[in-house]
């Protein structure tokens, strides 16, 4: 596939590498040489350093035989005006990441969207902080998850969830262990190590499960790993797209939410616009400031400035203050590791939260939803499985699936479930796959020799 990728920051050098990684011709735009010399130097792929939304920039890129344009700089207008220009000049699919809520076709009090289709012409419109909040929110209402992903058109979810030395599952092998209906374990993450675990394994204190399960049945099984409860009262610190996008759906739901934010302006306009959201002015660096304000008293703490700094003194803050678990998003993904070493709980990136979006237009058509775990070493996807594929073959017990793929769910023409070992998928299924990135074309030959 021919694919250009306009602006190479965070989000477009991460799209730009797993494009290459998987042998797809890319060429990167950038205006700043610098960082087309470091991507040069990291990757196999053409460059070409020009202003993206200029008409003679698209042209010597070559965007009217492209597959694929994504237009990823930090400027929504220039990603706009370039996915646009592309498609007019002849792009087969045009991608574009926004930033601001700006561009969103609401009106005041709807609920905004995270990726629209058709937008202006446009193929798809991601919007990282949108996607953000909306991870968020399901984080708050679940009941202990460090994070939450929605597979199957929300019918299905899957919850990270970090084993205390106190949970009920501890050394219990897991074919042993009595899970509510309609969950399993799909895999574990002990120290810096991602498997997919077998029926003799035994899970440990502070390994991170990763469990499948129904929306609407996980709470029983979050409470039987981590004995934990939603939350019912919520700071954020941020007024900022994300911060009030949260802030509205969790208010809509009954929570008890105090956004701080230390512009004065921004704080009184968005007192006038959430009504049932407490508008606190001031810093949340600012340890007697958050003290002031019971942060130690909250069930939960998201850090959503645009600093990543910021965010994390904060949430490192509210931690030492009491609160339970602390969120911070994370612009630079390669602190994430750090924020976890610190003792922060959870860490987002809008760089993967988009890429993933991205990166699925560049999947086969067969393929409809994916999500990287960990740090890229798993991913989920949803596969439809083909006719006489070998998935197809018989129950999944008789397979003999490879070692690191993990089948967490399955959904019919008219029906929606968790996998077992009697669980027999029929050609033009839809199926939830856990897979090791090692694992890629194992799974290929499971669905349809040459999908991927």
């Amino acid at each position: 596939m021919n694919v250009v990728v306009i602006g190479l920051g965070e989000v477009g050098g991460h799209v730009a590498e797993v494009l290459a990684g998987a042998r797809h011709e890319v060429l990167a735009v950038d205006l700043d040489q610098e960082r087309i010399e470091q991507i040069s130097e990291r990757l196999d792929v053409a460059t070409l350093k020009g202003y993206g939304a200029n008409p003679r920039t698209l042209q010597l890129a070559g965007v009217d035989r492209a597959d694929l344009v994504v237009c990823a700089t930090d400027s929504d207008e220039v990603n706009l005006i370039a996915a646009l220009a592309s498609k007019r000049m002849g792009a087969g699919r045009t991608v574009a990441r926004l930033q601001s809520g700006e561009y969103e076709d609401t009106e005041p009090g709807e609920q905004e969207e995270g990726v629209q289709y058709g937008m202006f012409g446009i193929d798809m419109v991601v919007n990282s902080h949108i996607l953000i909040a909306d991870e968020m929110f399901d984080i708050a209402r679940s009941h202990g998850a460090l994070d939450v992903h929605m597979f199957a058109n929300n019918r299905i979810e899957l919850a990270e969830v970090e084993l205390p030395s106190d949970s009920a599952v501890l050394g219990i092998p897991l074919h042993r262990l009595k899970l509510p209906a309609n969950t399993r374990v799909g895999a574990v993450i002990r120290g810096d190590k991602l498997f997919v675990p077998n029926g003799d394994d035994a899970l440990l204190a502070e390994d991170r499960v990763y469990l499948f399960g129904l929306t609407g049945l996980m709470d029983e099984v979050e409470e039987l790993f981590v004995h934990g409860d939603s939350a019912h009262r919520v700071v954020i610190y941020g007024g900022n797209v994300i911060g009030e996008h949260l802030s509205r759906q969790l208010a809509k739901v009954g929570v008890d939410v105090t956004i701080i934010e230390p512009n004065r302006e921004e704080a009184e306009r968005l007192s006038l616009q959430l009504a049932r959201v407490t508008l606190v002015h001031g810093d949340g660096t600012d340890f007697e400031k958050l003290r002031e304000e019971e942060v130690g008293r909250a069930d939960l703490y998201f850090a959503v400035t645009d600093d990543d700094e910021n965010n994390m003194m904060s949430a490192l803050l509210a931690k030492r203050l009491g609160t339970p678990r602390v969120c911070s998003v994370v612009y630079r993904h390669a602190y994430i590791e750090i924020y976890r070493q610190l003792g922060l709980d959870m860490a987002i990136s809008p760089r993967q939260v988009a890429a993933d979006h991205i990166l699925r237009y560049a999947q086969p058509a067969q393929i409809e939803n994916l999500v990287h775990l960990g740090d890229g070493e798993a991913e989920v996807m949803e596969v439809v499985a083909a006719m006489e594929s070998p998935i197809t073959a018989g129950p999944l017990r008789d397979l003999k699936l490879p070692k690191g793929i993990s089948i967490g769910g399955v959904v019919g023409v008219d029906s929606v479930n968790i996998a077992d070992g009697n669980t027999k998928v029929e050609p033009g299924d839809t199926v939830i796959v856990l897979t090791l990135e090692s694992q890629h074309k194992a799974v290929a030959k499971l669905f349809q020799r040459g999908l991927f």
